[in-house]
């Protein structure tokens, strides 16, 4: 498992969104399954920032592929929501890097039925 998937998802966990912004290209579209993409680095923050006011999240990596500069990292995901309701699903991510490293496109699917 390279040390930048389990840092990223470290500091997503963690909810240190001003840290973890840094790993996202400035022109990043992140769509998260079949919603309207978000992008630029400002509207994937908008998009993050609103998933963790809404829930805490804990990643578990059961998978990781890598192909060229695409990586898809296989979840499961213990999201708590601040009702108090808790749920574990399955997810995964597909996550290409521009030469820099940095995130250019992430897309992001889970099952909401486990």
């Amino acid at each position: 498992m390279p040390d930048w998937v389990v840092e990223h998802y470290r500091l997503v966990d963690a909810a240190a969104l001003d840290r973890y912004i840094g790993d996202f290209h400035p022109d990043v579209e992140l769509r998260f399954a079949n919603l309207a993409p978000a992008r630029g680095r400002d509207a994937a923050r908008a998009a993050l920032a609103a998933g963790h006011a809404d829930h805490d999240m804990a990643h578990t990596i059961v998978g990781y592929f890598e192909d060229g500069a695409t990586s898809i990292v296989e979840f499961r995901v213990r999201y708590r929501y601040r009702d108090g309701r808790q749920s574990t699903l399955p997810s995964c991510a597909l996550i290409h890097r521009d030469e820099d490293g940095l995130f250019d496109s992430v897309r992001i699917y889970l099952d909401p039925h486990g």
